[in-house]
């Protein structure tokens, strides 16, 4: 991979802004580009003055909230799986946990390698609220679009570092959201028995 990256930084420096929100699109639109390395090349080419950093930051997320909604619809018109039945049970556990932390699922599934690209599918088959399911896209790209940016940014000339370590950051992440949670659960039932 580390091959092709010059290849890619080409590319993009070449083709800017619409190159990076079309790849975002299409990532969210269930095509496997690692926004691991688009996102902190833009964040890279806005320190290099090709683009404004906040448009990288909004246009990836609008591109996020776009795709997402493309699969949402998909998701919702495979009507037609339902007829498998080895898949039933299957479907009906999707069903259960979406009505059961949906919010949370799409929320911070949007900030999770691998997941953040497949979360819309299932989401539409289980008939998950568009309307919040649009809202939570979208403010749950932000932070994942702001933290690759800004690293590329930082790192400038080095932004394939983010690729490069980006199994940590997964990991970091994977980590990190239900530590968060757990913790934000304690204070609130603290908050409650007070």
């Amino acid at each position: 991979m580390i091959g092709i990256l010059p290849m890619i930084e080409q590319f993009f420096s070449q083709f800017g802004l619409p190159a990076i929100v079309v790849s975002m699109f299409l990532e969210s639109a269930l095509v496997p580009i690692p926004s691991e390395i688009v996102v902190p090349l833009g964040g890279f080419l806005a320190q290099r003055g090709f683009f404004s950093f906040w448009a990288l930051v909004i246009g990836t997320s609008l591109a996020n909230l776009a795709g997402s909604m493309v699969a949402y619809h998909l998701g919702a018109r495979m009507t037609w799986i339902h007829r498998f039945g080895f898949l039933e049970d299957h479907l009906r556990m999707s069903q259960r946990f979406f009505d059961r932390h949906g919010t949370k699922a799409v929320f911070f599934g949007r900030m999770m390698p691998a997941v953040r690209t497949f979360m819309s599918l299932p989401a539409g088959i289980a008939k998950f609220p568009e309307w919040e399911f649009a809202v939570l896209s979208f403010l749950g790209s932000i932070p994942w679009n702001l933290a690759l940016a800004y690293l590329g940014y930082f790192l400038g000339e080095n932004w394939a570092l983010v690729h490069e370590y980006g199994q940590y950051l997964t990991v970091l992440v994977v980590l990190l959201i239900p530590a968060g949670y757990f913790l934000y659960r304690r204070y609130e039932k603290a908050l409650q028995n007070a």
